[in-house]
């Protein structure tokens, strides 16, 4: 079996190169996209085994990425897990009834993603 490829979409350029790069070291393919309808476009065409999607994203916000891509079922299947600075409780709460297998809280380790995927993706 090949690599698994990993959806990342964040807009923050540093998050993205430090994830990007640690996740490709230990075999992941990891696409990067920028914003919400980059990366809708993105899954569609680059069809990955798992996203990472950032909450605060521009254009369209990761919550609803995430309804958009659940309610598609030529996506639904994709496991999602949601990157957020936002702490809250309502927000944790928001992203698994989007769809949203996970949460990660930033600051975080790189470490906590790839134990994260390696639950999700075996």
């Amino acid at each position: 079996m090949g690599k698994k490829k990993i959806l990342l979409a964040d807009d923050e350029e540093d998050i993205k190169t430090v994830i990007k790069l640690y996740l490709e070291s230990k075999g992941y393919d990891v696409v990067t996209s920028y914003d919400g309808l980059d990366t809708l476009d993105k899954v569609k065409a680059e069809k990955p085994d798992l996203i990472l999607l950032d909450i605060m994203m521009p254009v369209i916000n990761g919550f609803e990425v995430c309804k958009q891509l659940k309610a598609d079922e030529n996506t639904s299947h994709i496991p999602i897990v949601m990157l957020s600075a936002a702490s809250h409780a309502d927000s944790v709460e928001r992203a698994i009834e989007a769809g949203a297998l996970d949460y990660i809280m930033k600051p975080f380790e790189p470490p906590r993603i790839e134990a994260i995927l390696k639950k999700i993706l075996g």
